[in-house]
């Protein structure tokens, strides 16, 4: 399945045709698109949405991202997402917790950092090793410099699709817990996620602009975009799975390659375990049971918690 993109700039009207939405575009032929092709959809500027496509695209699952005229995220429909269990949809709410706020700010700086270095290395920049926001001006001047072309237009408008892709992953998974409304540690996921993403925007625009040999215009960006998608959602899995190995006091650098979901929860209460073991110096305390079941899964991780935050709480005390 791959994301439907459609540019409103000359206005466009969108109905349901039996499983398919019905797309009209001024002195064109109609487009037919099966929803069950499609993963989510994005829209751009004027588009004119029949309440029955709407619903439709809502009904089955399929997010429906909005972006202005300009290309800047404004906002996603989506419909809450099936019965997602663990902690990846508890991350807005682990973030209220002092101790794994501290650690996940911990985490981002360092990947925040590690993107940056290889954006500016991929770029052949040298810009030193300066505060991320002072180099993206940097990379930013530097691209600028090198095709004399401006880039603010090209960057924004990736940045409005990958806001449409990031929104749509995080919904999909079950973020946030409540999904009638965001809160503000959730728009912080959402947000560090961009900041992240946007150093591999940036490193694409400059192979585009390099093939192209000069400013690439709307369906440039949007294939070349759309040509990266699997990696970026296989990226942000791997950012969230980090994140939340770091918030429990884990190291992410542990995590070998890429696993399904199955294999990385395995993974983690193994972990877990041993972290609590060799703190408690106790086995017993652990539940032991089979791991496929869901209640020693829940007895392993809660008896981790305790032990998390009895060891946190005599740390600052002491």
């Amino acid at each position: 399945m791959k994301a439907l993109y459609l540019d409103g700039s000359r206005g466009i009207e969108v109905r349901l045709n039996g499983p398919a939405l019905r797309v009209r575009r001024p002195a064109k032929a109609d487009g037919q698109y099966p929803l069950q092709r499609v993963a989510r959809v994005v829209t751009l500027g004027r588009v004119h949405w029949h309440k029955d496509a709407l619903d439709a695209c809502i009904s089955w699952r399929k997010p429906v991202a909005v972006l202005d005229a300009k290309g800047r995220f404004v906002r996603i429909w989506f419909r809450p997402s099936v019965p997602v269990y663990g902690l990846i949809r508890h991350l807005g709410s682990l973030l209220g917790v002092p101790r794994f706020l501290a650690r996940y700010e911990r985490w981002f700086s360092g990947a925040e950092r590690s993107e940056m270095i290889r954006a500016i290395d991929a770029l052949h920049i040298e810009c030193g090793r300066r505060h991320p926001d002072m180099t993206w001006q940097a990379v930013c001047f530097h691209q600028y410099l090198r095709h004399n072309k401006r880039v603010g237009g090209s960057h924004r408008f990736l940045s409005g699709l990958a806001a449409a892709q990031i929104s749509s992953a995080l919904c999909s998974t079950g973020v946030p817990r409540d999904p009638l409304s965001w809160g503000r540690q959730e728009y912080r996921l959402f947000s560090d996620m961009m900041r992240l993403e946007r150093w591999r925007q940036a490193v694409l625009l400059e192979q585009l602009m390099e093939r192209l040999e000069g400013s690439p215009e709307r369906h440039d960006l949007v294939e070349a975009f759309e040509g990266m998608s699997q990696d970026r959602e296989r990226r942000m899995e791997s950012w969230r799975q980090r994140a939340l190995l770091a918030m429990m006091g884990l190291d992410p650098e542990e995590m070998e390659g890429d696993c399904d979901q199955l294999e990385w929860r395995q993974e983690l209460l193994d972990r877990l375990c041993q972290r609590l073991s060799s703190c408690s110096g106790n086995l017993g305390q652990i539940p032991f049971g089979k791991r496929q079941s869901l209640r020693t899964s829940v007895r392993i991780l809660r008896e981790y918690l305790r032990g998390d935050r009895r060891a946190y709480e005599s740390y600052r005390t002491a």
